[in-house]
């Protein structure tokens, strides 16, 4: 029997920190003993995320067999752009089937050597240690008494809790590969079917074979897999893109998985939603193409605000199947949107907007003067985002499209 190929994140390591913190007790200037605690703390892996992000690579002709032979073999790139869903499974499945087993033989062992240990640090102690290790930002003990009164915290918020199961550690070590995942939808993959592997595993060892798992060791694992999931459910309030797959741009708008950081001026979650409205109507969706490029080369905003209008036009003349200028659908539009059961106020609204909207167009593109501001561009474009969705969403026939 031929064995399982063992396939493994490529290049991933984790290393641990380990801290110690001292304090020595006295009473009345007599040395009476000095207590150490040690927190073991998770390094980050040695390729970080962004750094991945930085060297993407696409299959070509050339690599894409010595790719695809490389994850048989057991090598899986988390730096390659365009994997299938079938190839990404696949390496899922067996990387996840390890890390299950590794870390099913901590959670369901009883018989660890306990690890845990408690330290007791007065606030004193706590503040000439943090004096210690960050003197580039405070000078004196007055200084950390002055950030905590500003931010209304105290010396024992600087305490991190020390880890010292080893369960812990190598639930840390799963993260900080689940991390390398740069692609959301990945990082979803793994850490979803990786839960729901080791769930079953507990549904089997509990139910069926009627065992039991030490509760200390389950309370950590249901601590981690609910970090995991809150986590995926955070990220998604920022990357709605449930209709694309391998768009790796909104990406580069995050330092962390968690923290968003708008570093592109275009919000990628809305442009990708554009783009599934606009799908069946080619001709919108060419003239919306060439205003994000042009937006994203910076070469002629000009141009760039000339195809959101054409945009919105020929969009607004396929949908009321006529084919009238954009200035000349005020009524039209109204009508329409009052047919879908769109209130007053809003329709208002839309059509003193897009008045506004044709003002901007016919007195900066018709007439040819300079648009140097990216800001008033990207203005535009969230108008025109807004204008298409409202237009098309609330159909029914458009979205069955």
């Amino acid at each position: 029997m031929s064995e399982k190929p063992k396939i493994l994140l490529d290049r991933q390591t984790l290393t641990i920190k380990a801290v110690i913190n001292e304090i020595e007790i006295s009473n009345s200037g007599k040395r009476i003993c000095t207590l150490k605690g040690v927190s073991l703390i998770p390094v980050q892996i040695k390729i970080e995320p962004l750094e991945i992000k930085n060297s993407l690579i696409r299959k070509s002709p050339e690599n894409q067999i010595d790719i695809q032979n490389k994850l048989f073999e057991g090598n899986y790139y988390v730096n390659v752009l365009d994997y299938t869903l079938g190839e990404i499974s696949f390496a899922a499945n067996l990387i996840c089937d390890k890390w299950t087993e590794h870390i099913w033989n901590f959670l369901k062992n009883d018989n660890q050597e306990k690890k845990q240990a408690e330290i007791t640090l007065t606030n004193q102690a706590i503040k000439e240690q943090v004096l210690k290790e960050n003197p580039e930002l405070f000078n004196s003990l007055s200084d950390i008494d002055k950030f905590c009164n500003n931010y209304k915290i105290s010396a024992e918020d600087f305490v991190v809790p020390a880890k010292f199961s080893q369960l812990e550690i190598e639930l840390e070590g799963v993260s900080a590969r689940l991390g390398t995942e740069i692609f959301f939808f990945r990082k979803k993959l793994f850490a979803e079917l990786f839960i729901q592997k080791l769930d079953s595993k507990i549904f089997v060892f509990e139910k069926a074979e009627k065992k039991s798992i030490n509760l200390e060791n389950k309370e950590i694992y249901n601590k981690w897999k609910s970090e995991q999931l809150n986590e995926i459910q955070t990220v998604q309030k920022y990357i709605k893109s449930p209709f694309i797959f391998e768009d790796f741009e909104q990406f580069f708008n995050y330092t962390s998985i968690t923290d968003f950081i708008p570093h592109n001026e275009l919000q990628q979650d809305l442009v990708s939603e554009t783009f599934y409205w606009i799908n069946s109507f080619p001709k919108v969706k060419d003239r919306f193409t060439r205003a994000v490029n042009l937006y994203n080369e910076k070469s002629d905003l000009i141009d760039c605000v000339n195809n959101l209008r054409l945009t919105l036009e020929i969009l607004v003349k396929e949908i009321l199947n006529n084919n009238k200028s954009l200035e000349n659908q005020l009524g039209e539009i109204g009508q329409y949107q009052e047919r879908l059961g769109i209130g007053v106020e809003i329709r208002n609204t839309f059509n003193k907007v897009l008045d506004y909207y044709n003002k901007y167009q016919n007195n900066r593109v018709k007439h040819d003067t300079d648009i140097n501001n990216e800001h008033e561009v990207e203005f535009i474009f969230g108008l025109t985002m807004i204008f298409i969705r409202i237009l098309i969403k609330p159909n029914n026939e458009l979205n069955k499209k």
